[in-house]
């Protein structure tokens, strides 16, 4: 979910690129801020495990992006992970997209998205159960956004 930028936002960017020499290029940078799902709960514990080093991918529905195709992550863009009280957690790179339908999604990246036992079988079930949620017509052949990230500041 995208999240207004707030003084404590742009205070916790700010603090991110005086940190490095290696970022201070990044001083009028249009980052943004975002939590993972639509609930403070989910944000927060999809939050923790960023935080812990089990989650470092992610996906969402290609679809969710249409009319917003500026916003779609790609490659070497850093964002503001946030809790679900739009409080920062950390600033993280993404390292890698790709469009795969939800059907070819494997164990690797099942693995690396880190919720659960980490297995395909448990994210092939929250991620239907998730999708379905929103989008009532979700089908396995539907694309996704894959996306792989790291933590650069917290």
């Amino acid at each position: 979910m995208t999240i207004k930028i707030s003084e404590k936002i742009q205070q916790f960017w700010n603090s991110f690129i005086s940190s490095d020499e290696n970022y201070t290029h990044l001083k009028d940078y249009k980052f943004h801020a975002w939590s993972f799902g639509y609930t403070s709960d989910l944000a927060n514990k999809l939050g923790a495990l960023v935080l812990s080093g089990k989650k470092t991918a992610t996906c969402s529905l290609l679809r969710s992006y249409r009319g917003y195709e500026d916003e779609i992550p790609r490659a070497g863009v850093f964002s503001v992970l946030c809790d679900g009280s739009e409080n920062p957690l950390c600033i993280i790179l993404i390292t890698h997209t790709w469009i795969e339908k939800f059907s070819d999604v494997d164990d690797r990246q099942a693995f690396e998205e880190g919720e659960g036992d980490r297995t395909l079988a448990y994210w092939r079930k929250v991620h239907i159960d998730f999708f379905t949620e929103y989008y009532k017509d979700f089908s396995e052949d539907e694309d996704l956004l894959c996306e792989r990230f790291k933590i650069v500041y917290k």
